[in-house]
């Protein structure tokens, strides 16, 4: 996991700013609003701090469609081991 610093570092929000411009579709929940940045394959499997493996995910907000926390159902799993369990209502919430 990254430590605090390296997050907060002015490279890394630079990286963060970028990406957010050139898109807020989260890549998880596929909803306008995302508000981070998430590795798609995270560094502890592997994954590179490259910005073509970072994209945007709802943070700790949550995604003001659907309500989920993205990069909390994600963790620290690649977005292709992520399933995202739905029923036909859950737009009723």
């Amino acid at each position: 996991m990254a430590k605090r610093s390296d997050l907060t570092s002015r490279p890394n929000r630079r990286t963060r700013r970028q990406i957010l411009a050139e898109s807020d579709t989260c890549i998880l929940c596929g909803h306008n609003g995302a508000d981070a940045v998430d590795h798609i394959i995270p560094v502890a499997r592997g994954g590179t701090e490259d910005p073509d493996n970072k994209a945007p995910i709802h943070g700790t907000k949550g995604c003001r469609t659907c309500g989920r926390k993205c990069n909390s159902e994600k963790g620290d799993r690649p977005l292709p081991e992520v399933k995202l369990v739905t029923s036909r209502d859950w737009y009723t919430k």
